[in-house]
């Protein structure tokens, strides 16, 4: 039996430990945009989520932007920028704060209404 166990473990040590020993990898995936989509005729922007917005763009170096639900480029279409967090926004519910690492989302927060909401959205 110990002759068996030697060399297990020197088949071991030869071959590396085993992938299940080191786990997953997770790779993070960093906000590079906040979108808050809203509809212009149903709500205002509230004064606290320009303010949250603005601190995202100077505090976190993050592209942060209101966008209009209904927005369209010249061709009718919504813009290529803005077209994941205006579709993550209207299956959620307007208005939506998004926030986005390229074209993937990483978050929706419904509805929020202070600087502090939208700066804790972004991870």
């Amino acid at each position: 039996m110990r002759p068996f166990v030697l060399l297990a473990l020197g088949l071991i040590l030869l071959a590396g430990p085993l992938p299940a020993w080191h786990g997953t990898a997770v790779v993070a995936k960093t906000a590079t945009g906040a979108v808050y989509v809203y509809e212009k005729d149903a709500t205002a922007v509230p004064p606290g989520v320009t303010v949250g917005l603005n601190r995202l763009n100077r505090e976190r170096q993050i592209l942060a932007t209101l966008v209009e639900a209904d927005a369209t480029d010249g061709d009718g279409d919504v813009p290529d920028q803005y077209r994941a967090a205006v579709e993550a926004a209207k299956a959620r519910g307007l208005p939506a704060l998004v926030v986005l690492s390229g074209s993937t989302v990483l978050a929706i927060v419904k509805a929020p209404t202070d600087a502090d909401a939208v700066v804790r959205a972004v991870p």
